[in-house]
């Protein structure tokens, strides 16, 4: 067996180099720029074409699927290999103490750290696993499989990138795969994801306009309120944390700020609209407000019979609701968008009536995303287990059930493995979002350790 731990290290400066520079490209979702050849807006075609380069200098086949993402392929015969990953970020939001998309690299040894959005979630993991296909084509170890490495450009917001990928290219699939983006030692249960829309016309005045959130699938940690100026309301601002009150002539401007976290953990931020809806609605004796953040304080449903517990999920096992978007216009019609995830209990539709009574929202349904569950003893876990624990000797760690939704559930015969490892979870989705370059150095190692066991199984 190769040393794959040796060899990782003649890649690790030029995958961080390669990193730098894919996290330099703000690769945000951009509607006004959108055109054939950038389906998802110029940011996110300049990551991919950026990863196109990277893989035509390093002697790989190169695809770039109409801008839809990125394909990576080398070798003949075999099992195929498939790694996916995203070159795709959510927008920025919250306070930086870095440049967001500066790439900067922070402390020193064990300590040192690149700060910028997407450096965890995913393009560092997504380097990572094209360091580790670099490293086995270099040296000669891709033989008797072929492997492929697919950098998507939409998976933020859903992953028709893979849809197109799979649907209308008729790509094949892999015969063995996994996606680095979620956490070590690998996940083998992802609950099902609901998307929801829910609106209601009711009279919040003297409230004109509420705006907050970015994407449903991470916590609102800003809302701004527009309102008439009331000095009784700046006064009794003053003293409620996070909040600021501001005039732009007869208007104020009141900002709720709460903490950002992925929408799958929704207990790990505050929400910053709800945070609003509770003191306003308390302050102007709207009712309707302060009932609604009572009802829905609860990030698993509870306020409003929405909840239910998947023992198979393990320490995942609870529903939970993410209410990222907050909308309110002059016309009263107020919109909350809904990011539900549940496990193999979850009831969708008699939990989304459940919201819908208690609230007096109409609810639509946007879409649904499968729940997955693998057999733990297959021979992708079986293998992933074995290459995580050779090169990290951390021989007791478990196969784990998460709340996140991943490639994996877009791609056959495929698992989240990594990339983030216990205690250094990355704060994606929120502020200084961070890698650190140990464990950016060790991913190279054990994804190259990963794959070539993979390509050995045979079909």
């Amino acid at each position: 067996m190769p040393n794959f731990k040796k060899l990782a290290k003649n890649y690790e400066s030029t995958g961080l180099m390669a990193l730098q520079e894919l996290v330099k490209r703000g690769s945000v979702y951009d509607p006004n720029t959108i055109s054939k050849e950038a389906p998802y807006g110029e940011g996110v075609k300049s990551a991919l074409d950026y990863v196109a380069k990277l893989g035509e200098d390093y002697g790989f086949k190169v695809d770039k699927c109409d801008g839809h993402a990125t394909e990576l392929t080398f070798g003949e015969g075999g099992p195929t290999i498939g790694i996916y990953a995203h070159a795709d970020v959510v927008p920025i939001s919250g306070k930086w103490d870095h440049p967001p998309f500066g790439a900067e690299i922070v402390g020193e040894g064990k300590e040192a750290k690149m700060i910028g959005r997407g450096t965890s979630d995913d393009k560092g993991p997504l380097i990572a696993s094209l360091m580790s296909l670099k490293l086995l084509k270099d040296n000669g170890l891709i033989k008797g499989f072929n492997v492929r490495l697919v950098a998507g450009g939409d998976e933020e917001r859903g992953a028709s990138c893979l849809e197109y990928y799979f649907h209308k290219l008729h790509k094949p699939d892999s015969d063995y795969g996994f996606t680095p983006d979620a956490d070590f030692p690998l996940i083998y249960a992802e609950k099902c994801i609901v998307r929801a829309d829910a609106s209601i016309k009711v009279d919040l005045s003297p409230i004109l306009a509420i705006d907050g959130g970015v994407v449903s699938n991470a916590v609102c940690d800003k809302v701004v309120i527009t309102l008439p100026q009331d000095k009784k309301l700046k006064e009794a601002l003053s003293s409620v944390s996070g909040a600021s009150y501001d005039e732009a002539g007869d208007i104020a401007i009141v900002t709720f700020r709460g903490k950002s976290a992925h929408g799958s953990t929704p207990h790990l931020g505050v929400n910053a609209a709800l945070k609003a809806f509770e003191f306003l609605g308390s302050f102007y004796h709207i009712d309707y407000l302060s009932r609604l953040a009572l009802t829905l304080s609860d990030p698993n449903g509870r306020g409003f019979g929405g909840y239910s517990e998947s023992p198979n999920f393990g320490p995942a096992k609870d529903s939970t609701y993410n209410y990222g978007i907050v909308k309110y216009d002059s016309k009263s019609n107020l919109h909350l968008s809904i990011d539900f995830r549940f496990g193999e209990n979850g009831k969708p539709e008699e939990n989304l009536a459940s919201f819908a009574k208690a609230t007096g929202m109409e609810v639509k349904k946007l879409g649904e995303s499968p729940s997955l569950c693998f057999d733990k003893k297959s021979p992708l876990v079986s293998t992933l287990m074995k290459s995580y624990r050779h090169m990290t000797h951390k021989f007791f760690d478990k196969p784990m059930a998460i709340g996140g939704g991943t490639y994996a559930k877009e791609a056959k015969n495929c698992v989240a493995y990594g990339s983030a490892f216990k205690g250094h979870g990355g704060d994606i989705h929120s502020p200084n979002e961070y890698i650190y370059l140990s464990d950016f150095y060790a991913q190279i190692a054990i994804y190259a350790d990963a794959i070539y066991s993979l390509g050995k199984l045979g079909k």
